[in-house]
């Protein structure tokens, strides 16, 4: 039944992926328009999401949860961490630190997000937002160590997410609850999330060229590690998790996430090879739709 309805999601979400394809196409969104909207998206909708979501009453055992989900989210990376470097190999014309990137970390906010609120509401949220906090932990380290060389910041693990994720927790923790009407409006911007984030990773989709993708197949080697051997493994351990059933689910989805639109914002920003990055995002995105439900089925039963 949850992967029927998982299946339901992808689709609609794809929908509103192929709207985010005809506005790029029709100059609609242009490139800069898209680095503006992904700052709108990552810095104040989707932290809105997590810390709106903790709006809830007090209860001991969704902290035990959490912190059982916190521990299956580094086992998580650490497995990642480890596929990406036994399995990919220098080979020339090819960034391999994008490609470690890429197997490593998964698209936890666009994509993981959006799921977890439709299969489970405010709980999903909630268990999708350790995951987040995670992959927030490891990404601005381990990642950024992967594509610039330059060793661990940790300033950067102050970020929006972050900060929502801490503030979200306190007001659940000390039941301080916001006022009717803040409450609407953050909300209202906390409900732009899925469309706001798809209808960008449809425009990011529609620059590239199908024609030279299906050549190359050291991409689809990438694309493989990150969402059949990684996800496929992870999920094979979930099976015999003895967790509930709705924690299982989320851990499923956020390890079977598509490669991470990160890997192409950080790739300009370190200047690596970006274009690359875009194609591994793309054909990631694209094949979700197969590999998301069978990691679900793999992880079952009580899926």
């Amino acid at each position: 039944m949850i992967i029927s309805t998982v299946l339901g999601k992808i689709i609609s979400i794809f929908i509103i992926m192929f709207v985010g394809i005809i506005c790029c196409k029709s100059g609609i969104i242009d490139d800069d328009s898209k680095e503006k909207f992904s700052r709108l998206s990552t810095q104040i909708v989707s932290p809105m999401v997590i810390f709106m979501s903790f709006q809830i009453d007090y209860d001991r055992q969704l902290l035990v949860h959490m912190g059982i989900l916190f521990g299956l989210a580094i086992s998580f990376f650490l497995m990642a961490i480890a596929i990406s470097r036994i399995f990919l190999r220098e080979k020339g014309g090819y960034d391999i630190a994008v490609e470690r990137f890429a197997v490593t970390y998964a698209n936890f906010g666009y994509m993981g997000l959006p799921l977890a609120e439709a299969l489970l509401g405010n709980m999903g949220v909630i268990y999708m937002a350790v995951f987040i906090a995670v992959y927030n932990l490891f990404v601005w380290s381990h990642g950024i160590m992967l594509l610039d060389g330059r060793g661990f910041q940790p300033k950067k693990l102050i970020n929006p997410s972050m900060i929502a994720l801490v503030l979200g927790l306190l007001c659940f923790i000390f039941q301080i609850k916001i006022p009717e009407s803040p409450a609407f409006a953050m909300n209202s911007i906390a409900a732009m999330n899925t469309p706001l984030a798809m209808i960008l990773s449809g425009a990011i989709v529609a620059r590239i060229h199908f024609g030279k993708i299906f050549r190359e197949a050291r991409l689809f080697w990438v694309v493989l590690l990150r969402q059949i051997v990684s996800a496929g493994m992870f999920c094979g351990m979930l099976r015999f998790v003895p967790i509930e059933a709705s924690m299982k689910v989320i851990a499923a989805v956020a390890a079977a996430c598509p490669v991470a639109s990160m890997t192409i914002t950080l790739s300009i920003i370190y200047h690596r090879d970006s274009y690359y990055a875009t194609e591994i995002f793309t054909v990631s995105t694209l094949l979700c739709i197969i590999t998301l439900p069978l990691c679900l089925f793999i992880a079952g039963p009580g899926i």
